[in-house]
């Protein structure tokens, strides 16, 4: 059992004696029994707010209830001190002696340290990226791969049942300007004169908008179609949809390679035209019809959001017959929630911002609650390199892809960046910050601590004092607060994941990572000061293999915290 389990378990049995004390009812009071770490560790080291809870009930002080309510909690072996602080906070410090028992945890629970049950099983479907194939993923979608899969690593940490799920788009506008740019790169390879569409300029915003896609990338899709068929089969006529289908399929190759050199994997690929092709969307339209959630105004079919908090209805079918690009939406949704899910979250980009209370209006409808659909809005990334501001665009052809960025910097700094941010912040990605291999660049920082770690085992080897095992090491010999703070750090790792699980941000877990190897590279540099403060003593067996039982925790804890970002935790650097 952790301290925080522990701590809860008194707390509920002096509740119980409390409440019977003053003669109330524990089910006449619906408090919600909890503890936090405080954001000022000088508080302490768990706070609750029990007793302002109670206040509403008792008709009494906050302060007062604080008091009365200490009464009645047992503290031996597991609280040293419980003070309160206005207005009614109660903070608890715990034994230091109660701190080190949880490297007994640690070591019993190894890989699996840190992970909870608060999912329950609950079966959740993340969907993120979704990018529409037409061309290689930028830095953009960088952040939104890696916020969508280490959110979905955090979820199974917490004890949910995490799928992973990419839809694309691969009809409409975007891709007939995909096949035809495939069409006329082919013409060009075969010698043809082929004269590109001009760009578009809008006579609202003057802004200008390419007519086909500029990358090399269309260049060399183009040629293994040369390749695979041969000039003389394509000299032949064929329609439009056959190059769209071959662009879609290589750039979806392409971006499934990059994911999974990044370490996403997806468990499935979802078309959309497949909505279409098995009736889907027609199917979701005659539901919501039988459950008259479709009118006809102005020779055009409209759903009734505003019943569910939209500002408007919305359009489902056009007047001249066709659906709008919301219906085949909720026809997917529709699909999601019968394939068996309970929870979908959906990681969408800053634009999608004003879609989705018309989505979340759309699934209460079909009548899912919703609550049971979130949307993660990921905002604008901006590429800082070499003191130059990178614009991303697909069609310019001027971008920074994903393969580009993994090729030059590491995994594990691509996703640390883009996990440390909470996403709805806009966010400049420091190129040159990330290639630094200085304290001053986070993810080196916490991967330090981690390779530190390792290399005091070594050097115990080297000593002739090999870290023996957890069993016969006397933990109550580590008193120093310095220690004492890293003992009870170690403890937190499942707050910070069911905080990321909860907030749906992993940065509580990156946060929480920097955090602990911070006190513990104070801890470092005390002991080249301070001799007693050594991890590795010699003439001091006992307590040398009390601290090495430490430093096992700790890098136990990193690399569970690492892994649970998807970040491998390095043993050398």
């Amino acid at each position: 059992m952790d301290l925080k389990t522990e701590l809860l378990g008194r707390m509920e049995q002096a509740l119980d004696k409390y409440l019977a004390a003053v003669g109330v009812a524990r089910e006449a009071t619906s408090v919600a029994l909890g503890v936090e770490a405080p954001r000022n560790r000088e508080h302490g080291d768990y706070a609750s707010n029990i007793a302002m809870q109670l206040t509403r009930v008792l008709k009494r002080p906050p302060m007062q209830v604080a008091e009365e309510f200490l009464t009645h909690l047992e503290k031996d072996g597991l609280t040293r001190e419980a003070t309160i602080a206005k207005p009614g906070f109660i903070n608890f410090r715990l034994e230091s002696a109660a701190s080190a028992a949880v490297l007994t945890r640690i070591a019993e629970q190894g890989a699996n340290y840190g992970k909870t049950n608060m999912g329950k099983g609950t079966k959740v479907l993340i969907e993120f990226v979704s990018a529409n194939p037409t061309g290689p993923l930028h830095i953009g979608h960088a952040r939104n791969a890696v916020v969508g899969d280490t959110l979905a690593r955090v979820m199974a940490a917490a004890g949910f049942n995490v799928s992973r799920e990419y839809y694309f788009n691969d009809a409409g506008v975007q891709m007939n300007m995909l096949g035809n740019t495939l069409r006329l790169r082919v013409d060009e390879l075969l010698g043809r004169e082929v004269q590109m569409p001009p760009d578009k300029v809008d006579p609202e915003t003057g802004e200008s908008h390419a007519q086909f896609y500029k990358g090399r990338y269309m260049i060399e899709i183009a040629e293994k179609l040369l390749g695979e068929i041969g000039k003389e089969e394509a000299s032949q006529a064929h329609d439009g949809s056959f190059y769209t289908e071959y662009a879609v399929r290589e750039i979806l190759k392409t971006i499934d390679y990059d994911m999974k050199s990044m370490g996403i994997e997806f468990d499935t690929w979802f078309s959309e035209t497949s909505l279409h092709r098995n009736g889907e969307v027609e199917a979701t339209l005659e539901e919501l019809r039988k459950l008259g959630k479709i009118y006809e105004q102005d020779g055009a079919s409209w759903l009734r959001t505003t019943e569910y908090g939209d500002e408007k209805d919305r359009v489902v079918i056009k007047s001249d017959g066709n659906y709008t690009y919301v219906m085949p939406d909720i026809a997917y949704h529709r699909d999601k929630y019968g394939r068996g899910y309970d929870r979908l979250i959906n990681v969408l980009g800053g634009d999608h911002h004003g879609y989705v209370p018309r989505l979340t209006a759309a699934v209460a409808a079909l009548g899912h609650p919703k609550e049971a659909l979130n949307c993660v809005i990921i905002q604008m990334v901006s590429l800082l390199k070499d003191g130059v501001s990178m614009k991303l665009s697909t069609r310019s052809g001027e971008f920074l892809t994903l393969k580009e960025m993994a090729d030059e910097l590491s995994i594990g700094v691509v996703r640390w960046f883009f996990a440390m941010r909470s996403p709805d912040s806009q966010m400049v990605f420091d190129w040159s910050l990330a290639k630094d291999t200085s304290m001053d660049n986070p993810v080196y920082y916490v991967q330090y601590a981690h390779a530190r770690c390792c290399s005091l085992f070594r050097k115990a080897e080297e000593a002739g004092c090999p870290y023996a095992g957890i069993a016969n090491v006397d933990l109550s010999l580590m008193t120093h607060p310095a220690e004492v703070a890293i003992l009870q750090e170690l403890e937190r790792l499942s707050l910070a994941i069911e905080a990321s699980a909860t907030d749906l941000s992993a940065h509580h877990v990156t946060n929480y990572l920097q955090g602990l190897a911070q006190l513990f590279h104070n801890l470092f540099t005390l002991g080249m000061h301070d001799a007693s403060l050594r991890f590795i003593l010699p003439d001091n067996p006992a307590l040398t293999q009390a601290r090495l039982a430490m430093i096992d925790g700790l890098r136990t804890v990193l690399a569970n915290g690492l892994q649970v970002l998807g970040i491998p935790p390095m043993e050398r650097m």
